[in-house]
């Protein structure tokens, strides 16, 4: 029997009914799941000086689909891959804006590479966030 090959994303944004509480989240609630692609699109839309953190990006990813409240672990995670994505890429200029959201003091900022974490204080002290 031949295989035939699947053409959907690895990421594919979506929302889940809570069936149990987790995180800060309560059962029942609708929760977004979001991609790298779709968590930079909306670190695109942070003005430049403003200053977000986890909960900030997280609060919109759920507006965006719709949703209650956004998943912490999936959130942190795409955040983290879309960084790197991004850093690795070797652009002079940047698509978004991630320093907007991470700050040296932030739990994503230490399991960034040595690279990123570079790239996300020169940036946060050229718009005076740090």
């Amino acid at each position: 029997m031949k295989r035939v090959p699947t053409t959907k994303k690895k990421y594919e944004p979506k929302v889940k009914l809570l069936q149990c509480d987790f995180a800060d989240m309560k059962a029942g609630q609708t929760m977004a799941i979001g991609s790298p692609e779709l968590i930079s699109q909306i670190v695109k839309t942070i003005p430049k000086g403003s200053d977000w953190n986890l909960s900030d990006l997280r609060k919109s990813l759920a507006k965006r689909l719709g949703a209650k409240v956004a998943c912490p672990v999936t959130t942190s995670m795409y955040l983290r891959k879309a960084i790197e994505d991004e850093v690795a890429s070797g652009r002079k200029r940047f698509r978004f804006p991630f320093w907007r959201v991470v700050s040296c003091t932030s739990t994503i900022f230490g399991k960034l590479t040595e690279n990123s974490r570079n790239v996300i204080l020169s940036q946060r002290l050229r718009e005076g966030l740090e």
